[in-house]
């Protein structure tokens, strides 16, 4: 009896250590997989200089959100704590900007890679890849108006479950992402929404590049906005409040602080560029099924 009890306890040993030698191993490789570098782009972008450079540029990064995650002097913040999967801070970039060029930025933000060649994984240059020179430009000028201040923040956990997620694919670096997404994926419904398309880029960093919905985000399809008015519409973008004056989550949070900065024009644009998609949606999918 004593002999087969110590046999289990070795048997259970065994099974202990194998299990903390797969754990130790998976950790090991996910860390490698999140911290192994990639080949810097060749950029060469300067800032704008010319007297609405700022401006513009202040505009760029009320719509995308940078504020939201990096603070409201650039001195960085925690802006996602949602372990086991991820603990996140906004880096600080008023520092940041004080030791790196034009260049490095642009590198970042448009292409997931850090000025020291590290690839990005909470940065969302999958969404920013479609910034024009312009814009990013613009956007440089404006972030060049901070002065150095706070301290620099800490580097991103990765919990448990992200970690699995690095593994099987799920979770992407934002160079890998990039290279995924390729080309700008959202629906082209005609020259006459041309404007509201290129404004729908705006909403690529929460729905998705096809503006089909994010899971990681829970965000819907935005066929959705073929739903409301135009009243309705323009006070969603503008305080988050849906109709019927529902809070929407991330979008109530977000929408005053980004969407505020588009013209009554601009939000009609967009709206009646989400229109023609949705409608365009719908008569795919009645073609569908007659088929």
């Amino acid at each position: 009896m004593n002999r087969i009890v110590k046999w289990a306890g070795y048997g259970l040993a065994g099974v202990v250590g194998a299990c903390a030698l797969a754990v130790g191993g998976a950790f090991a490789v996910s860390e490698a997989m999140i911290r192994w570098p990639v080949d810097k782009p060749r950029v060469a972008l300067v800032a704008s200089s010319d007297p609405g450079a700022v401006e513009r540029g202040r505009k760029v990064a009320r719509l995308n959100g940078c504020h939201d995650c990096h603070g409201q002097q650039l001195e960085g913040l925690k802006f996602h704590d949602e372990m086991p999967i991820i603990r996140a801070w906004g880096p600080n970039l008023s520092l940041a900007l004080a030791e790196q060029t034009d260049a490095d930025f642009d590198a970042a933000v448009r292409h997931g890679v850090a000025a020291d060649g590290r690839r990005l994984w909470m940065m969302p240059s999958s969404a920013f890849a479609h910034l024009t020179d312009q814009e990013m430009a613009d956007l440089m000028a404006y972030l060049r108006t901070y002065k150095p201040t706070g301290v620099k923040q800490p580097r991103f956990q990765v919990g448990p479950v992200g970690r699995l997620g690095v593994l099987l694919g799920k979770f992407k670096s934002e160079p890998d992402a990039i290279r995924a997404n390729g080309r700008l994926q959202i629906a082209d419904a005609g020259p006459e929404y041309a404007k509201g398309r290129e404004i729908a880029r705006t909403c690529i960093e929460c729905h998705g590049q096809t503006l089909e919905g994010a899971e990681f985000l829970k965000s819907p399809d935005l066929t959705i906005a073929a739903s409301y008015d135009a009243e309705d519409f323009e006070k969603l973008m503008r305080t988050g409040i849906a109709a019927g004056d529902r809070k929407l989550g991330l979008m109530t949070a977000v929408g005053p602080s980004r969407f505020s900065a588009l013209s009554s024009e601009e939000i009609s644009a967009l709206h009646g560029y989400l229109k023609a998609r949705a409608q365009r949606q719908f008569a795919a999918a009645e073609t569908a099924q007659i088929q």
